[in-house]
């Protein structure tokens, strides 16, 4: 099956529904689709670096974050990886005066560093996180339509018998969907190691 764009998507799901009403309904779907798909799926496609200048202790998230995956912080001449702890472990454990960033938690849309960030010695640095799927409605096509598309298929399906009041049509989508999920969670997640090569003399 070969979905590249949301025209084609769109085609399909008509289809598989044998239903030819359903067209004004289709960017709901998507969006519903969508939100399920930024819940559940955490693939390489939906990594995303970003260069920042971490100037206060508090610092916003990206609009399109899901996430963390890494935040690195660049100090005494190399990038230093930054521990990411619970909000509770970050009050009991570590200062809250300023100087070199040691740990960060998340929480209410901001990152918290401590020890804090003095905004007159402001770090630059990086954060690597899982960011939002890029909506079909607004972008015509993105890669996680083109590298799993039977998982957009099966989330818009999902939302079409929902609509329809179908449980038994929507149960085997669910189906589908979550298959297709933990199939491709668990190779973004191996594909992250190489195992040592075993040399024979």
């Amino acid at each position: 099956m070969t979905i590249a764009t949301y025209t084609e998507l769109k085609t399909e799901v008509a289809d598989f529904a044998h239903r030819t009403d359903l067209t004004a309904k289709m960017d709901s779907f998507c969006l519903l689709a969508e939100s399920l798909i930024n819940k559940d799926l955490r693939c390489k496609e939906m990594e995303t670096r970003s260069s920042e200048s971490f100037n206060a202790t508090f610092y916003d998230l990206p609009s399109d974050y899901l996430e963390m995956r890494a935040l690195e912080i660049e100090y005494h001449g190399r990038r230093n990886a930054i521990r990411q702890v619970t909000p509770q472990v970050l009050d009991r454990s570590y200062s809250t005066a300023t100087g070199s960033p040691a740990a960060f938690t998340i929480a209410a849309g901001e990152i918290e560093f401590r020890p804090g960030i003095d905004p007159t010695e402001p770090y630059t640095g990086e954060i690597t996180y899982y960011a939002k799927v890029p909506t079909l409605t607004g972008t015509g096509t993105n890669t996680v339509l083109t590298g799993y598309p039977m998982i957009y298929l099966s989330a818009m399906m999902i939302q079409v018998y929902l609509f329809l009041q179908d449980d038994g049509e929507m149960g085997k989508w669910v189906e589908a969907y979550n298959s297709q999920v933990t199939q491709a969670n668990k190779q973004n997640s191996a594909g992250r190691y190489v195992l040592p090569s075993i040399q024979v003399a």
